[in-house]
């Protein structure tokens, strides 16, 4: 039987397929094929079938009952064809004021942005094309006065015009058949400061802002107006304003407590800003952010995941954030630029989740110097790096340079890579000082906190007075309680400072962490201010 049933496959020819699909033989198909060779009887008929179907079925009381109803006429009704809810003008401006007010409030936020008509709450910008009558009136163009437009030509020739365009179409910088003997230099240069101004990562960059509810910005405190970028606020207060835009001041543990609450004062006027200080072991900080972040989440109820983006400049501490707040070690950080390379999912708990994202450059800001000092660029790609130590010179000071490599005060700009290389014992053939790595050092220093600075805030937010607004921001600050004892006359404050620096000093040699030991080393350059009975040194644990 199996032989006859394969010659039979064998023999059939490709005109003849099988059959895509196969009829059913079951005893409930009524189409079903009997077999071949069976008497008539010994199979069911196809009206059996069905007839056996039918007994089966549930029957149907609804459509068994249902009766054909007559027409009538239903009286229409003004409400079908007018607008469902409907505003007055009073009502209208009065909202467009309430909105106003709300979007330019740090503070506060539309949460159903969507569900809003936007588009008649906020009138749209047109181009006022009013000028165009200044130009030619209306009369000379359509009225009885029209004239006949002819060109206005410079050129009496057919040759001078054919000059004068090529003269205006012709772009030195596209010409390639001119030799510049700098290209080689320009190219390697454009490559090395052009990292983090790439397409891919601003596509990363968008794709973290687009699935974030609410989008952090780090920011160095050392420099932050150095490192924010207005581009990216502006795109989001524009274009996508259902997102809540937060401040985050890291590495607030490199510059003077007062420092800190100047920019926080200043900063809190445009965005929710906190100090934070990123370290699994020792945090600060930590609590303000979560607890925010909970605010946040409490806003967004209807979603199940409630997400929050990192963003902001290269090397600002973006990954060490997420793992302080996580407590362990979820995303690899380095104190070197352009480690974070795609973005990452962390979940801090089942509903919130944090994105990180790598670090994007703005292309117009600031000059290669900039980049080298704010720490977007690696030191070790630099070809010259002996060049940018000019600027490092006119920000630290003489005496914690002198005081921090081992060298006199008296130094020059020529002189100084010279000493430095030589207390480091970097030299070339011929005992010639190797600059080049003493400028690396250098450098290294600066973008790692090793030699301390700071911006100065502005003079409006600089002076720390003992009113309560002040000690409202402080409390924001560090989530420290100041009692009303603290508030004293500011005749006691001098005699005050002195403990306060005092115990400062104490603690601050306790640490043995690198950076409180150059903190306690190479002072800065102001004196912090404060208020009697606050403890500074605990900002900067």
């Amino acid at each position: 039987m199996k032989r006859a049933k394969k010659n039979r496959i064998m023999n059939r020819s490709k005109a003849q397929p099988f059959p895509a699909f196969k009829a059913s033989t079951a005893i409930t198909n009524p189409h079903r094929k009997p077999p071949k060779g069976l008497k008539e009887g010994q199979y069911r008929t196809n009206s059996t079938i069905k007839r056996l179907n039918m007994y089966k079925e549930k029957p149907n009381f609804a459509k068994m009952k249902a009766q054909a109803l007559e027409p009538v006429r239903i009286n229409p009704d003004r409400r079908w064809f007018g607008n469902t809810r409907v505003l007055t003008q009073e009502q209208l401006a009065n909202f467009r004021n309430e909105l106003e007010n709300v979007d330019n409030d740090p503070r506060t936020c539309v949460i159903k942005r969507s569900k809003l008509p936007m588009s008649l709450l906020k009138d749209v910008v047109a181009e006022d094309n009013a000028n165009l009558l200044t130009v030619q009136s209306l009369e000379e163009t359509f009225g009885k006065k029209s004239t006949r437009k002819r060109p206005k030509l410079n050129v009496s020739t057919l040759e001078e015009m054919v000059q004068d365009v090529n003269s205006r179409s012709y772009d030195r910088e596209k010409d390639t058949s001119l030799i510049n003997l700098n290209d080689e230099v320009e190219e390697k240069s454009d490559v090395i400061f052009k990292k983090g101004t790439s397409k891919r990562i601003w596509a990363e960059l968008y794709k973290v802002i687009d699935c974030s509810d609410v989008v952090v910005q780090v920011i160095d405190a050392r420099d932050p107006i150095g490192t924010r970028c207005m581009r990216l606020e502006n795109y989001i207060k524009k274009h996508k304003t259902g997102k809540v835009l937060v401040l985050l001041m890291n590495k607030c543990d490199l510059v003077p407590s007062w420092v800190t609450a100047a920019w926080i004062k200043h900063l809190n006027r445009e965005a929710p800003t906190v100090a934070f200080h990123a370290s699994v072991t020792k945090p600060f900080g930590k609590n303000t952010l979560i607890q925010l972040l909970r605010q946040y989440s409490q806003l967004f109820k209807d979603r199940k995941h409630f997400s929050v983006g990192f963003i902001g400049y290269p090397n600002v501490g973006k990954s060490s954030v997420i793992n302080t707040l996580k407590g362990d070690r979820s995303c690899k950080t380095a104190p070197i630029p352009g480690e974070t390379r795609v973005w990452q999912y962390v979940c801090l708990t089942k509903r919130i989740h944090l994105i990180d994202c790598p670090g994007v450059t703005p292309c117009e800001e600031g000059d290669d110097a900039d980049k080298v000092l704010k720490g977007a660029i690696r030191v070790e790609r630099i070809n010259d790096p002996e060049n940018y130590i000019e600027r490092v010179l006119k920000i630290i000071k003489r005496e914690t340079l002198a005081s921090r490599y081992g060298i006199d005060k008296d130094f020059t700009e020529e002189n100084f890579l010279d000493q430095v290389a030589t207390k480091f014992g970097k030299f070339k053939k011929g005992k010639i000082p190797d600059v080049s790595i003493a400028a690396r050092i250098v450098l290294y220093d600066f973008q790692r906190g090793r030699l301390p600075f700071y911006a100065e805030p502005p003079k409006s937010d600089n002076k720390v007075n003992t009113s309560e607004e002040i000690r409202k921001h402080l409390e924001e600050l560090g989530n420290i309680e100041v009692s009303e004892a603290a508030l004293i006359d500011q005749s006691d404050v001098d005699s005050m400072l002195l403990h306060c620096e005092a115990a400062a000093k104490e603690e601050d040699s306790a640490v043995g962490n690198e950076t409180a030991v150059s903190t306690e080393k190479y002072p800065h350059d102001s004196t912090p201010l404060g208020i009697p009975g606050v403890n500074y040194s605990e900002f900067l644990t």
